[in-house]
């Protein structure tokens, strides 16, 4: 696979991209504020709660003027405030979400009042749409639509997802576990108490290829390359 960005390589031909491109497809479908919430998840590696409650003056920009979310202590799960670098493709997913004027300001809304919720009828509707694309997909090729299924899984394994292609990019685990803003692992413990450096750069290194390679993977013909939603 051509365009990964350096200093990455790309995953080998042997894995496949069926489960990831159809449920691009099924955000389509699934309305807008939901399908770009699915979405930025994707493209991010960052909890639910977190980017369902995102709201606009948590976009910003670092020290470079390039796009940046800022998730405050307060906002986040382990209480430390976290900084995602947006790639292209998460910026125009955001652009994307329809604007609804509201004191609250949040990214993702239906009524202007609340954050977007509802997440199991959701992943209802999501589950429906994923598993039409991928029969309508296989029916065009000549193979059975009925012997398609969805495996399970939850809105939460797409940071696993996430995790998966960033390795199988060839970012270090350090900066994996950067961008997901965990405090075990590589910075848990003593290690996190001396290990101070944000890896600001790494991380923005690490989203800008997985973007490339996630806009490669929704693109491609069936059988192409493939990492699975879960695990």
């Amino acid at each position: 696979m051509r365009g990964c960005a350096p200093p990455y390589s790309c995953p080998g031909s042997g894995a496949r991209a069926d489960e990831i491109r159809w449920l691009w497809s099924a955000c389509d479908q699934i309305g807008e504020a939901f399908g770009a919430l699915i979405k930025l998840l994707l493209a991010t590696g960052q909890r639910l709660n977190e980017i369902a409650r995102l709201t606009h003056a948590e976009l910003g920009e670092d020290d470079k003027g390039r796009p940046v979310l800022i998730l405050s202590a307060a906002r986040t799960k382990n209480k430390r405030a976290h900084v995602v670098p947006l790639s292209p493709l998460a910026q125009q997913i955001i652009v994307s979400a329809r604007k609804i004027t509201s004191k609250s300001d949040f990214v993702f809304t239906t009524n202007g009042h609340a954050p977007i919720s509802g997440f199991s009828k959701i992943k209802r509707r999501l589950d429906a749409a994923m598993l039409a694309v991928a029969r309508a997909e296989v029916a065009k090729v000549g193979r059975d639509p009925d012997a398609i299924s969805i495996p399970s899984w939850r809105l939460h394994d797409l940071r696993r997802t996430v995790a998966s292609g960033l390795q199988r990019l060839g970012v270090a685990l350090p900066v994996t576990e950067k961008v997901l803003n965990h405090v075990s692992g590589s910075f848990g413990g003593i290690v996190g108490v001396y290990q101070r450096h944000a890896l600001t750069e790494e991380k923005r290194a690490a989203l800008e290829a997985w973007a490339l390679l996630l806009g490669q993977m929704t693109k491609r013909a069936p059988n192409s390359n493939v990492i699975r939603l879960r695990g």
